[in-house]
């Protein structure tokens, strides 16, 4: 396990230098130290290696949004920890941020197909639950689609991280904070 984990680093690292056209399997061998054989036995191909960072750095997310979400108070407060852990995380890992926004965006299969498709709805799973829980038991929300708005928060909430780990807001604690009064404004009744 440590040396898949080596090898995804070292994807990051390279990606989030050179870019992810400047990318291959054998860049990674050479900054570890390995034969390319080495990546090939843990990672078979080339978008099984990419497809294993991505993972990698969800579950990372996902662990981290764990210990941050706030879910004892009301469904505004856990809208709110929602955003404020997505957005801490992406300033906490601004590398793997942008390596992995490179690697979804510019990676495809040998059939030039993007490898990354909006075929997994699961992340947008947590913020349905959120507001459908305030529209039906809290009552605190507006009629509004819970889908669509989760998508909408998502796309921004992804584009804001982007920013914030390229250095392009100076302060992230009022970014948050407009993010946050945004959903606010756009959700009440």
């Amino acid at each position: 396990m440590e040396k898949k984990k080596l090898i995804i680093d070292a994807t990051i690292e390279l990606i989030n230098k050179f870019g992810f056209a400047n990318f291959s399997v054998g860049k990674v061998a050479n900054k570890i130290n390995v034969s390319k054989g080495v990546i090939t036995y843990h990672f078979p191909t080339k978008e099984s290696l990419l497809q294993s960072v991505v993972v990698s750095y969800y579950e990372n997310a996902s662990k981290y949004m764990e210990q941050h979400i706030r879910l004892d108070k009301d469904a505004v407060d856990t809208l709110n920890s929602y955003i404020e852990s997505c957005l801490y995380f992406s300033y906490e890992n601004k590398k793997q941020t942008i390596a992995i926004v490179d690697i979804v965006l510019n990676s495809r299969n040998e059939d030039g197909e993007l490898l990354f498709k909006e075929d997994d709805t699961s992340i947008y799973k947590p913020l349905i639950e959120i507001f459908e829980y305030g529209q039906e038991v809290e009552k605190v929300y507006r009629n509004f689609s819970p889908e669509f708005m989760s998508k909408c928060i998502r796309s921004i909430i992804d584009s804001v991280s982007l920013s914030i780990a390229k250095n392009e807001i100076d302060n992230v604690e009022e970014a948050i904070r407009e993010v946050k009064t945004i959903f606010e404004l756009a959700t009440k009744l």
